[in-house]
């Protein structure tokens, strides 16, 4: 039986909130969660014509709290989400799965790499953002990136303000938008957000966005500026890292200053690929952490 829908499933939790996921491939395959980046949503992670999605896997991907159909959750800690996972695995009566998170939703896969480990096949942090309290992280930043990382630390209601709009002026006029982003990327970034297919996803999750998306990407930064809850050391799973040496979003010294804190880490160095690696690694990816 295959799922291949992008309508979302709620799931309501204990005390109210509403989790959202979605569903894709085999669902007798392998279970994997997929995380999205910061901002983003279930939309983000769903296969598309550049990024098919390999046989034999069953693909969960939740919307974070604040984000398309899930509650934002003004007291979130990064250490939550992790108990989100679970309830959506329990629910589906999944016991063990394969989890990866993109870029923002790579602290959150760190999280239940931490938390989760009994229950883990495999754990993937592609192109993931590392602890942003570490100087070390903001070393080949984009300038806006690294100021949105000082506005985390210091001025947190003038950030939520600043995402807020931000958020807005996209949803408003998407492609403007990515042009923008696109002019500030590496070329291998650039070459991937000119894909129709690629373009046309991030178009539809832009135009998409939830009224609460801002705050939660305000949110995403809070948590990564500050400590995560939990030390790297201690995660006892391994963890495969992959890394674009040309990503300016977030650039190499993240991955590898995780990487050299997990006790078993893979590092998968890209000397010429950026930001969106996901995309051509795609499959990579799913093998590694399904193996």
């Amino acid at each position: 039986m295959t799922a291949t829908t992008l309508t979302a499933s709620v799931l309501r939790l204990p005390g109210g909130r509403e989790l959202s996921y979605c569903e894709f491939g085999d669902r007798s395959g392998i279970p994997v969660f997929g995380f999205h980046g910061t901002p983003g949503s279930r939309l983000q992670v769903a296969p598309t014509a550049v990024t098919p999605l390999p046989s034999g896997i069953r693909l969960i991907v939740p919307d974070r709290p604040g984000y398309g159909h899930s509650t934002f959750y003004p007291e979130r800690r990064l250490t939550d989400w992790p108990g989100d996972v679970t309830a959506i695995a329990d629910y589906l009566g999944i016991d063990r799965f394969a989890a990866f998170g993109i870029s923002g939703g790579g602290p959150h896969v760190l999280a239940c790499a931490h938390a989760l480990a009994p229950r883990l096949i495999g754990i993937g942090c592609v192109s993931g953002v590392g602890p942003l309290w570490d100087p070390a992280a903001a070393q080949g930043m984009l300038p806006l990136n690294r100021w949105l990382t000082m506005l985390a630390r210091h001025a947190r209601p003038l950030l939520r303000a600043l995402m807020k709009f931000q958020v807005s002026i996209m949803k408003r006029n998407p492609e403007r938008g990515l042009d923008m982003l696109s002019r500030q990327l590496p070329e291998p970034d650039q070459v991937i957000l000119a894909n129709p297919a690629f373009r046309a996803m991030m178009i539809d999750e832009t135009r998409n966005n939830s009224t609460t998306t801002g705050l939660a990407a305000a949110q995403d930064f809070e948590l990564f500026a500050a400590p995560w809850g939990f030390s790297l050391g201690d995660i006892r799973t391994r963890v495969h890292f992959w890394q674009g040496g040309l990503d300016r979003n977030v650039p190499a010294p993240h991955a590898e200053l995780m990487a050299s804190q997990v006790k078993d880490a893979v590092l998968h160095r890209y000397p010429d690929e950026g930001h969106f690696l996901v995309v051509p690694r795609f499959a990579e990816v799913f093998a590694a952490i399904t193996a």
